[in-house]
């Protein structure tokens, strides 16, 4: 009877469900980090801070689903706000 062979942890594969779920974990903690400084530093109100959840949440999602580009979103911001996020 063969021995099963172990796999090293840091070469097992990353299933897609894995990748999405890091993915989209990862978008709310730092959707969360932007939040905390709306209202750290800009003393945003719950209600303020709830309407930003939703509407990060929203795009998000549709980012997710291929609805929008979010470098579209980054060209937005620099050439009708003047918000340079790539530096």
């Amino acid at each position: 009877m063969a021995k099963s062979k172990k796999i090293n942890p840091k070469r097992k594969p990353l299933s897609w469900a894995d990748a999405n779920k890091i993915r989209d974990e990862s978008i709310h903690l730092a959707m969360a980090i932007f939040l905390m400084v709306l209202k750290d530093d800009f003393d945003f109100s719950i209600d303020q801070i709830q309407h930003a959840w939703n509407r990060l949440d929203k795009l998000s999602k549709e980012a997710a689903e291929g609805r929008i580009n979010l470098w579209d979103l980054v060209d937005t911001l620099r050439e009708e706000y003047g918000v340079d996020l790539i530096t």
